[in-house]
């Protein structure tokens, strides 16, 4: 007698509530099923189930045999794993698809400092603004600055995004400087069409949280374009911080309504659920999760 193989069948049975359930779902015969747990019992010369036309039930002892055969299993099938990953763990292609702003912004931690650490992976960085079908396409992991709305993906949230609204100086000098929110609606405002209220921007006032609707003649999407559309008087743009940072540092851009903007983004790891992550995905998620913060908070 298999015992591993026994145990499991007596496992499967009792999680499916029967032996034609267990049979149907592991696809093997109910004769087969019901030898096995035969054999098992005579081995151990005890009766783990009550059995008869309609239903079973364990007995008290094989109650505690279900909890320890069950505990084992899973410890096995987790043995199993980690030792068919200790090879190929941190080694194979890693596929990778992020924002072309972000990415470029942050190529380091995207991409050689990660190699550094673990030389046998392979980097596949697709650098785009489209939200990919994971599964369908075959990546690993999206990094996004949106989380998913599919509830069959896991979302890791890396680093907080600050945004803050800025326009040059001959831009404020022409169509003066917006006093609140209300304002806006007088000015060319630079549209991100990445950003999925697009036209209505929010901020924080004494009576709360408004959102306000915005035009312009301008609208992109990607975030360092709309910066430079800025820098050269096309408008007010809204923008992450990190990307206006030097132009706000060298005077070519202004923050407005400083510290009123409502919107804080943040960037996702975005990989699908499975039963067993690669370690290769993990590794590269808590990479990201380390370093990403110092560069966009």
């Amino acid at each position: 007698m298999d015992k591993l193989l026994a145990m499991e069948t007596f496992v499967r049975v009792v999680r499916a509530g029967s032996l034609s359930g267990a049979a149907r779902q592991w696809g093997r015969s109910k004769a087969r099923l019901s030898q096995a747990l035969a054999a098992l019992e005579a081995e151990l010369q005890l009766t783990l189930l009550q059995r008869n036309t309609r239903s079973l039930s364990l007995t008290g002892v094989g109650k505690l045999y279900f909890e320890r055969c069950e505990a084992l299993l899973t410890e096995l099938e987790l043995l199993e794993t980690e030792v068919k990953n200790a090879k190929s763990a941190l080694e194979g292609t890693l596929r990778v698809t992020a924002p072309p702003g972000l990415a470029l912004r942050c190529l380091d931690q995207f991409t050689t400092s990660f190699h550094a650490k673990h030389p046998g992976v392979v980097i596949d960085l697709d650098l785009t603004h489209r939200f990919v079908d994971l599964v369908e396409e075959g990546f690993d992991v999206a990094v996004r600055v949106t989380a998913p709305r599919d509830s069959a993906l896991i979302a890791r949230r890396l680093a907080p995004v600050s945004i803050v609204a800025v326009a040059s100086p001959n831009y404020l000098a022409t169509r003066g400087k917006p006093r609140n929110p209300e304002d806006l609606r007088d000015h060319s405002c630079l549209v991100d069409t990445n950003y999925r209220g697009q036209q209505r921007w929010s901020f924080i006032t004494r009576r709360g949280r408004q959102s306000v609707s915005v035009s312009g003649p301008f609208r992109a999407n990607h975030p360092d374009a709309l910066r430079e559309l800025a820098i050269a008087g096309h408008g007010i743009a809204l923008l992450p911080k990190f990307v206006a940072d030097e132009a706000l540092t060298s005077g070519d851009l202004i923050e407005v309504l400083p510290g009123k903007v409502a919107l804080g983004w943040s960037v996702y790891a975005i990989y699908p659920r499975r039963a067993h992550l690669p370690q290769r995905v993990k590794a590269y998620v808590e990479h990201l999760a380390e370093g990403l913060v110092h560069v966009v908070s």
